[in-house]
């Protein structure tokens, strides 16, 4: 009987777990540094071993960007005094968004009434410039 009772709830825990899953359906927008940002400053000189970039295993991601049913949610995990922020059709080049933002910590950005196709987000702040792309 014991067993019985174990695997009814383990496949009830299951399939709660694939239910949510599909709920939240989050699609996770990957920023990633602006080209420019990344440039060394001095190019003509060598780079020696302990000049190198260090390795490390993880890196701290400040903003996280989501899109879920036409709706682009950015979550801010560090403070930032000011954000613009910028989302690009890239088929047409057009900002079809713009917003300047103090001190944020999340916000929203409803993409209901846009055209399907490719479309670009930057967030700029006077410490980072990120960019990532997503289809709507």
């Amino acid at each position: 009987m014991k067993k019985v009772l174990f695997i009814l709830f383990s496949f009830l825990s299951f399939t709660i777990s694939i239910n949510a899953q599909f709920v939240s359906g989050n699609t996770e927008i990957m920023l990633t540094q602006k080209n420019g940002d990344r440039e060394i400053g001095d190019k003509d000189s060598e780079i020696t071993p302990e000049g190198a970039p260090q390795t490390r295993s993880s890196v701290f991601q400040p903003v996280c960007a989501y899109l879920y049913n036409k709706v682009i949610t950015v979550d801010f995990q560090a403070a930032f005094s000011a954000v613009t922020v910028n989302v690009i059709n890239e088929a047409t080049g057009e900002a079809v968004c713009s917003k300047q933002l103090i001190s944020p910590t999340s916000f929203s950005i409803d993409l209901s009434g846009k055209d399907a196709g490719d479309y670009m987000i930057e967030i700029i702040s006077d410490k980072i410039s990120l960019e990532g792309y997503f289809p709507l």
